[in-house]
């Protein structure tokens, strides 16, 4: 089964449920085999209805850079890494972007806690794993008013 955007095979309500989500605002419906009969028939159903109502809604808001409530540091693509080598808990501060997933982290042993945020904050700026680029950046920064507003932002510490 190929997959649709904002529709989804609920099997065990045997129904196909169509949704979107615009300005906050969630428009969905239910179209149960009952009716349709099959899941095609379903599904397509639920396509026609949502290629109706689309228009009338305002435009879909950009994923990119959106805060979420699951966002827990205060800046968008930045994270309070964990992990644990011999027996030892470590910290740093992770940024990561669509083009890299993986990240690039800056400890908070060897940078500090501050420079540590900072840094990340900067790279998910800049999208850039360069650490010349990003360490100039934070210089250029260090005592200034826009690394204070960077710093503001942390909403998180590690224990």
């Amino acid at each position: 089964m190929r997959r649709i955007p904002n529709i989804t095979r609920n099997i065990a309500s045997r129904c196909v449920t169509a949704r979107v989500t615009r300005a906050g605002q969630l428009h969905a419906r239910n179209f149960g085999l009952a009716e349709f009969r099959t899941w095609t028939a379903a599904e397509k159903a639920a396509s026609a209805w949502l290629k109706k109502l689309k228009p009338k809604l305002p435009a879909a808001t950009p994923a990119k850079g959106r805060m979420t409530q699951r966002n827990a540091s205060g800046i968008v693509g930045v994270q309070l890494k964990h992990s644990k080598r011999r027996g030892h808990d470590h910290y740093a501060w992770q940024a990561f972007w669509p083009d890299k997933p993986g990240g690039i982290s800056w400890g908070i042993v060897k940078y500090g806690e501050t420079q540590a945020f900072a840094c990340a904050a900067i790279a998910r700026k800049l999208e850039t794993a360069d650490r010349r680029v990003i360490e100039k950046k934070y210089l250029r920064l260090k005592g200034t008013a826009e690394l204070r507003a960077i710093l503001k932002r942390r909403k998180l510490s590690p224990p």
